[in-house]
């Protein structure tokens, strides 16, 4: 008896209070990573930069983020019962190799930290989302998205709050800010991992057999995987290609400051992070399937329309329309993949996920910025996205997903 009054007192071990975290955590984390959305245009004047050379300085970045996804998955699945450091640790990391990017002065130097602080937060998502989609099995696609509106709101307020702090307070000085935010990171990483720290470990089948290295590339064997990379390889190729030169466009095109470039970035997910939530659940409740194909269908039309506004407030609702469908699909489609998933095997299903998003990422970024240099039009970018995810609603109306 002396046992139940520490269950109860422990809120940490609730499930509201488990997703909060979790959530959370990945909003903070998102919230150091889009500050990189702000950044760019003051890097490009700062090294007098071409398309080219912007492109390149994304693609190291984007190298970064996405070559540990080979196998941050199958690390998460051997260290199942580490979890609750693997989480904090990402982050703290994230932000130490972001003030280190405010120490160097050369630009591959920096390109090189950027770099390391996404290849620290790819070490959060295989982790993250298996402890969301094995705690709640029932409720994976509302757990999961609830793990994407965190993300959402760090992607939405980071770009906000950084922008109005580099134009109001630090002169656009980048640098001083990566290296003062270092230090609230401390004290969020051991947050985080007291809240984690004080759940029960989440208990799995014994008769599953231990995860190998090459069952990331088994997954290919199978049709839903292979389908469910394609899909998330177009929505990725658009967002990569649309976080390098939206910004650009804004702030060069446009004559934006850091305060219109960041709140342009934030509306990229500002009402994901509410409606995300919501599209899991419905996703739940009716199937992955027609929340895929509607989300993908409209990031192809909003991407378009972004090309056509223009400027103006034409702009900012085609972004806004963009932003709700680009960031909360990629929480159906992960909860998805999580279906088909192997109790033993989920952490290595989401570094596969993410690894079609890494090479997007590497793509995407060298095609766009070869196509504004042979238009000289930023806004090409946009068409050209909206030509990637054209083919996405049809592909997944014939996808065999299952349940």
């Amino acid at each position: 008896m002396s046992s139940q009054p520490a269950q109860r007192s422990s809120f940490r071990a609730s499930g509201p209070a488990y997703i909060a975290t979790i959530s959370v955590g990945h909003g903070l984390k998102h919230w150091y990573l889009a500050a990189f959305a702000v950044f760019l245009p003051l890097i490009e004047r700062e090294y007098a930069m071409s398309a080219l050379a912007i492109s390149a300085f994304v693609t190291v970045r984007s190298a970064g983020a996405g070559l540990p996804n080979f196998f941050a998955g199958y690390v998460a699945d051997r260290l199942q019962r580490h979890w609750a450091v693997m989480l904090p640790v990402s982050f703290l990391l994230v932000a130490l190799a972001m003030m280190l990017a405010g120490f160097l002065p050369w630009v591959w130097g920096v390109a090189a930290a950027f770099a390391l602080a996404a290849m620290a937060a790819s070490f959060w998502h295989p982790p993250a989302i298996s402890m969301l989609a094995s705690r709640f099995a029932e409720r994976r696609g509302m757990a999961i998205a609830f793990h994407g509106a965190g993300s959402g709101a760090g992607e939405a307020l980071g770009p906000l709050g950084v922008g109005l702090i580099l134009a109001a307070v630090l002169s656009d000085d980048w640098r001083i800010y990566v290296i003062v935010s270092a230090v609230p990171a401390v004290a969020l990483a051991a947050g985080l991992y007291w809240m984690l720290s004080g759940a029960p470990p989440i208990e799995r089948p014994k008769s599953t057999e231990p995860v190998r290295v090459r069952d990331f590339f088994t997954l290919l064997q199978y049709p839903v995987y292979r389908t469910l990379a394609y899909a998330n390889f177009s929505r990725s190729f658009a967002h990569f290609g649309l976080l390098v030169f939206l910004p650009l466009y804004l702030a060069n095109d446009l004559g934006m400051d850091s305060r219109g470039v960041g709140f342009h970035i934030a509306l990229l997910t500002l009402l994901g992070v509410p409606l995300g939530p919501l599209f899991g659940y419905l996703s739940d409740r009716i199937g992955r399937r027609i929340p895929l194909v509607v989300a993908m269908g409209a990031i192809a039309v909003g991407m378009a329309a972004m090309g056509i506004a223009g400027s103006g407030v034409p702009l900012m609702i085609a972004i806004a329309f963009t932003g709700v469908f680009l960031w909360t699909v990629q929480d159906v489609t992960n909860a998805a993949a999580m279906d088909s998933a192997p109790p033993n095997a989920q952490g290595t299903v989401v570094g596969f996920m993410f690894a079609t998003s890494f090479v997007a990422g590497l793509i995407a970024p060298l095609l766009a910025g070869l196509l504004v240099s042979v238009t000289g039009d930023r806004a090409s970018v946009f068409f050209l996205s909206a030509a990637i995810m054209a083919p996405v609603p049809l592909v997944m109306a014939l996808a065999p997903l299952r349940r």
